[in-house]
């Protein structure tokens, strides 16, 4: 089994977050945000701005003139779709190398955490009073573990396998039993040397574990996972990480038929949001 040292050392060896994209949460966050402070904070991140201007001035907004003015973009947007842009281009370089423990095809996590965070916001009409920004950014970011743990499962994935097979234990259980971690564990330890609010460092920690903690946030990023499973969104070699979900479907009292409305509803919208802010 790995050391925790060894999980500090590569956690320390990661390049921080994107401080620009933490300070412009910050101030869209605040109901009464100014435009003008967001576009000054932005114009300096020449990749966010390409990003912005992209989708703006992508064939989903059916503009008859183009956009290329970073403050006119924003103000067009809005918050939901600005937080989107900020967090997506903020962390999709974590996601850019090829995690051979967990793909099978190089951008399958990443295609995964884009459609866990979209559906997570057609779910938040279960849990209304839960900041859409906050819940995003979670959802995007529940399983940035697997960016350190990456190279610990490709050592040990056969074994990882066969135990899950011979056991029918779920992939996280048999990630603790083999390597001595969890990528979700290793993820709320990375979000934590972030900075990141305990609201959001729970839900990686937690997000295969819901009845462990008692965070709307957390149920909510869970079962967005669980439907993105079930769309076909997700790393083929880990797929078998999922279980005990049928009780937040019972929770928020989702039959069959409203899980094939909100499954129908994401799947057009994460196919937008791939094709728009790809690696």
């Amino acid at each position: 089994m790995i050391k925790m040292s060894d999980i500090v050392a590569d956690i320390e060896y990661l390049p921080p977050f994107s401080k620009v994209a933490q300070k412009a949460m910050t101030i869209i966050r605040n109901e009464d945000f100014s435009v003008r402070e967001l576009t000054d904070l932005i114009k300096y991140d020449p990749a966010l701005t390409a990003n912005i201007l992209k989708v703006v001035n992508s064939a989903a907004y059916a503009k008859s003139t183009e956009i290329s003015d970073l403050q006119t973009a924003i103000s067009y947007l809005g918050v939901n779709q600005m937080t989107s842009i900020i967090m997506i281009s903020a962390a999709r370089k974590y996601f850019e190398k090829f995690l051979p423990g967990y793909e099978s095809i190089q951008g399958e996590i990443w295609e995964h955490s884009l459609s866990v965070a979209t559906i997570s916001q057609e779910l938040i009409r279960y849990e209304p009073n839960l900041d859409s920004a906050i819940l995003f950014t979670a959802a995007l970011l529940h399983d940035i573990g697997k960016i350190i743990m990456s190279q610990y499962v490709s050592d040990e994935f056969e074994k990882i396998i066969t135990l899950v097979q011979e056991t029918s234990i779920d992939f996280t259980t048999a990630e603790r039993k083999i390597i001595g971690f969890t990528h979700p564990v290793v993820g709320s330890a990375i979000l934590k040397k972030w900075n990141f609010s305990k609201v959001i460092t729970d839900v990686a920690k937690f997000h295969h574990n819901p009845e462990r903690s008692n965070s709307p946030y957390v149920n909510i990023v869970s079962l967005s996972d669980y439907i993105a499973f079930l769309i076909g969104k997700m790393s083929t070699r880990d797929s078998l990480a999922y279980s005990g979900y049928e009780q937040l479907l019972l929770k928020y009292n989702i039959k069959s038929r409203e899980l094939d409305q909100i499954i129908s509803g994401s799947v057009d919208k994460i196919k937008d949001l791939v094709d728009n802010l790809t690696l």
